[in-house]
């Protein structure tokens, strides 16, 4: 009978750290592309905004509409780059996730290796203990038939 993997528990708890890790770095690129995306549509809005801006300005808008739209273009810019600041810590998470997969993921490999040695070894095991077993017949046999 093949003997247990002593190291199963760690294969297992290995197992499941790996697995933590793969959903970790999935939740945290949904959290840099849903940022990448927040960062497309504040850049959309001021490009069509500073559009609306040139076409009010030639139309005779007064001093001071366009002073709130230059305001209101710096608070835009200013969104802009926090959030261009919001991608760049996103794109960081991932990259410290992808890290820490890729070593939980190392780990698991590790065990796995072990466990096929194991695997191997009891089988080896297994086939010399059968191989004896069918030779100590063998000899059996060969004894019962020589004594008569």
């Amino acid at each position: 009978m093949a003997r247990k993997f002593q190291l199963q528990p760690l294969l297992d708890l290995s197992q499941n750290h790996m697995d933590s890790a793969a959903k970790n770095l999935q939740a945290l690129k949904a959290r840099w592309n849903d940022a990448e995306e927040k960062l497309k549509q504040l850049l959309a809005y001021r490009d069509s905004y500073r559009e609306r801006l040139r076409e009010s300005g030639s139309g005779g808008t007064s001093a001071m509409a366009l002073r709130d739209f230059q305001l209101f273009l710096i608070k835009l810019d200013t969104a802009i780059k926090l959030q261009q600041d919001e991608v760049t810590r996103c794109q960081s998470r991932w990259e410290a996730g992808r890290q820490e997969w890729l070593r939980q993921r190392g780990k698991l490999k590790a065990f796995d290796t072990l466990s096929q040695r194991h695997r191997r070894a009891e089988t080896k095991r297994e086939n010399q203990i059968e191989q004896k077993e069918q030779d100590e017949l063998s000899s059996n046999k060969r004894d019962r038939s020589s004594d008569e």
